[in-house]
């Protein structure tokens, strides 16, 4: 469907609209990512009914022809939604990886950050923008952040029993870094170190 009329409705693409763009790449990564308006999986062009620019580009793709606003717009560096849906964002995600967005920036509602975080962690994409809760990590089939950190401070125990022969300054150095982790047990003693220190003493 080929519509080259202005959009109807609010303007939502502004700086507090809900939208999603691609993050910078980290060092050594790929940058192979595509930017272009329009630039969509086919099976999305045969779902939507689509308004295009004046160019000729998708740019607003709506679910049928009675919905006065779109699900979603297409700016080529964003892509923004006037509602949390979660099918709407699972959407947007397609494009997100059909144009190699392999971390996103997400802004907007709280209600909008966290189903695009939870959605795209699901599938592997990396997200700023939002700072998850452990309920937020379970539903994308994350472990929680205080497994996490379990997990690499036990890490860093076999590390630090590694390179120190002192087991006193193995315990202040394990019990120092589960306080700054929020880890500690007790003031005093460093749990982290103790299965494998009974484990030793049974060789």
């Amino acid at each position: 469907m080929i519509d080259s009329t202005p959009p109807r409705g609010r303007a939502k693409d502004g700086p507090a609209a809900n939208q999603i763009g691609p993050d910078r790449a980290c060092p050594g990564e790929a940058q192979s990512r595509s930017v272009a308006k329009g630039d969509v999986p086919p099976s999305l062009m045969d779902r939507y009914l689509i308004e295009r620019d004046l160019r000729g580009r998708p740019e607003r793709f709506y679910r049928d022809h009675r919905t006065p606003d779109p699900a979603f717009r297409d700016a080529g560096r964003r892509l923004s939604a006037d509602r949390a849906y979660p099918d709407t964002v699972a959407d947007m995600l397609k494009v997100a990886q059909h144009r190699g967005w392999s971390r996103l920036k997400v802004e907007g509602e709280e209600a909008f950050r966290r189903e695009v975080w939870v959605q795209a962690r699901a599938i592997g994409i990396q997200v700023q923008g939002y700072r998850p809760r452990d309920r937020d990590r379970e539903a994308a089939g994350l472990p929680h952040r205080r497994a996490q950190l379990e997990h690499r401070l036990r890490m860093a125990a076999t590390v630090v029993r590694t390179l120190i022969a002192d087991p006193e300054a193995q315990q202040r150095l394990i019990a120092h870094a589960a306080a700054r982790a929020g880890l500690a047990r007790d003031g005093t003693r460093a749990d982290w170190v103790r299965p494998d220190r009974a484990r030793d003493r049974h060789r």
